[in-house]
């Protein structure tokens, strides 16, 4: 949700510090200390965020990214954790005037019960005092800062509990998402009509000279780059039985299986379109089977003659084992409530129909012991390990090539079997033996000649770039692009006739509205869809063009055409068969898309409340001395 995710965000590191996410603190290289560490970073309405108040922050996030990334953060991820704590900090400043603004008060009795909560996650209280003190943050500190966080914290409930819903407005939400249609449609494909184009030479030469900029050819570069293949460190990797039972319980919770359940079931399917009366008659089939089994009829045996679930019927209804994740919602929150092997739920309504379930396994939670994964934590460290070493190498590698009598060229000599080149590429091709890597591309564009990149990861391993050649971007001449244009004319031209020929049938059918007639006639596509929402995926429509289809299937009155509409396959004409607002349901669910919309408005409201705020502030920024040059 937007809205928790703004909270998260105004929330400052130092509040992640104190409830633990954050061992230690270090000083974080890369940070220029020549000049400016005393002038304000960032003005907010006056008020200065200070270097010191930035890198205090920094060094938690920082450190918190290395430990998850378990590797180098990579300038560009340094950068972004830059920009990062620096806006956070702003909107912290941002939220904590305002919320002064609004003449909000915190209780010192409020900010010390706030206090106690968090040193609840400490062994002792002196063991939190010295947490802090590890920090080098005082006490003092740290509650001036949880009682800005509660003041923050009670600012934007206020903004919360403005928002408000009407009656009206969770109906109309709630039909927007409810509502289905049913539609026809007959797609005119410009491909039709490929014949029907003639193009003559001067055609062609004109939409050149008049588009040639969309012929242009990208820049392109070629590297060579110095390979350290992970693989070739497997063998060097030395595997112990302690090592490997160490790194076993390092990494514990990927050998923990969720708790998982069999049973068996009977359903009685209900279609998606299905009317009230075969709604009512698949309900009370289902209650019928019901009490056959309070009566003491065998479950699997009504399962293999009544279920319509053809997949499980024969086998009485049996679905196996199965992890409460793997099975869709509704389902999956029966199955794990029922309490014993043997027992049967109550009837269940999912999007398949109705159910009855039976529990007949239970397989308990628990962590696969050190023998049972033994090979997999085997592979697992054999891999980490080689990827370790070739990064160590890979960093011997680089240094050594600083030298300056060794080079690249000189490394490459040295170990031509890890001298590899590619072709020439452009910014966004994949690259042939890498594939697609994009901090390779963007480093190799970046390269100038004769210097040599830092170490980059790739699938195949760590890479050390330097820049072989590079070709600038240019306009072709028409001569050699010549098929290329005339396929591009050609496919412009079938879409103007496909047009053309949409809309002379668009008038037919206003005189005569059957499709499927005139689509046999004039050997159309013609498509029947069923009943659908706004959220359904179209067969045959691509999910970039959904909406534009949808959204015209929906503004139509039963009976009526659209105009024809393109999309990536064609021009649709669609005609609107039936609608349907099942509003027998909204009583029911009311109260739930009540609270969704109530979510969905309050993040609209806020996202607007802030972006307001961010506007009218008077922010004077002086972040470039937080970078090197």
């Amino acid at each position: 949700m937007v809205f928790k995710q703004l909270r998260r965000s105004i929330r400052p590191i130092l509040w992640a510090v104190a409830i633990g996410f954050v061992a230690s603190l270090f000083l974080m290289y890369g940070i220029s200390t020549r000049q400016g560490k005393e002038e304000a970073l960032v003005e907010v309405n006056g008020v200065p965020i200070s270097y010191a108040s930035f890198i205090q922050n920094y060094r938690s996030v920082y450190e918190r990214y290395q430990q998850s990334l378990k590797g180098e953060i990579t300038p560009q991820i340094e950068n972004y954790l830059k920009y990062r704590v620096l806006s956070q900090l702003v909107t912290n400043e941002l939220l904590y005037q305002e919320a002064k603004k609004a003449k909000i008060r915190v209780s010192e009795d409020e900010v010390t019960d706030e206090v106690k909560k968090i040193m609840r996650n400490f062994r002792s209280e002196d063991n939190f005092m010295r947490f802090l003190q590890y920090q080098h943050i005082s006490y003092a500190d740290f509650k001036e800062e949880i009682r800005r966080q509660l003041l923050i914290d009670r600012l934007i409930q206020a903004v919360k509990d403005s928002v408000v819903v009407t009656d009206e407005e969770v109906k109309d939400y709630w039909i927007a998402k409810n509502e289905k249609v049913k539609v026809e449609y007959l797609l005119i494909r410009p491909e039709k009509y490929k014949n029907e184009v003639k193009l003559s030479e001067e055609e062609i030469k004109k939409y050149y000279q008049d588009y040639k900029e969309n012929f242009t050819v990208p820049e392109k570069v070629k590297v060579n780059y110095i390979l350290i293949n992970p693989d070739d460190f497997r063998k060097k990797v030395k595997v112990t039985e302690d090592a490997l039972k160490q790194y076993y319980e390092e990494h514990l919770s990927d050998y923990k299986v969720p708790e998982r359940r069999r049973v068996s079931h009977i359903l009685i399917y209900v279609k998606p379109d299905a009317t009230e009366e075969e709604e009512k008659k698949a309900e009370e089939k289902i209650k019928q089977l019901q009490e056959k089994l309070k009566e003491g009829a065998d479950f699997a045996e009504l399962a293999k003659k009544y279920s319509e679930d053809p997949a499980t019927a024969e086998k009485g209804g049996d679905l196996g084992y199965f992890t409460k994740a793997q099975m869709f919602p509704g389902f999956s929150e029966v199955a794990f409530s029922l309490q014993k092997v043997g027992d049967v739920s109550d009837v269940v309504r999912t999007p398949l129909g109705y159910h009855l379930i039976k529990l007949t396994g239970i397989e308990p939670a628990h962590t696969r012991t050190f023998e049972e994964v033994k090979k997999i934590v085997k592979a697992r460290f054999i891999q980490e390990k080689s990827w370790e070493l070739a990064r160590e190498e890979a960093e011997r590698a680089r240094k050594e090539m600083e030298k300056m009598e060794i080079g690249f060229d000189g490394y490459a000599k040295k170990y031509p079997e890890r001298l590899k080149s590619t072709p020439f590429f452009a910014r966004n091709e994949e690259i042939k033996g890498l594939g697609w890597v994009p901090e390779f591309s963007q480093i190799a564009f970046s390269l100038k000649k004769g210097k040599i990149s830092p170490l980059v990861e790739t699938p195949q391993g760590y890479c050390i770039l330097s820049l072989a050649e590079k070709k600038p971007s240019y306009i072709p001449p028409f001569e050699e692009v010549k098929e290329k244009v005339k396929e591009e004319l050609t496919e412009k031209k079938m879409i103007e006739i496909a047009e053309k020929k949409a809309r002379e049938i668009k008038k037919m059918l206003d005189q005569q509205s059957d499709l499927s007639l005139l689509a046999k006639k004039m050997d159309l596509e013609h498509e029947n869809l069923d009943y659908f929402t706004r959220e359904d995926w179209i067969g045959g429509i691509s999910a970039t063009e959904r909406k534009k289809f949808i959204e015209t299937a929906f503004s139509l009155r039963k009976g009526e055409l659209s105009e024809p509409i393109l999309l990536s396959n064609g021009y649709y004409i669609i005609k609107l068969l039936a609608r349907e607002i099942p509003l027998k349901k909204f009583s029911e669910e009311k109260e739930e898309f009540a609270k969704k919309l109530l979510a969905q408005k309050v993040t609209d409201v806020t996202n607007r409340w802030f972006q307001r705020i961010r506007e009218e502030a008077k922010i004077v920024d002086n972040s470039h001395l937080l970078f090197s040059p």
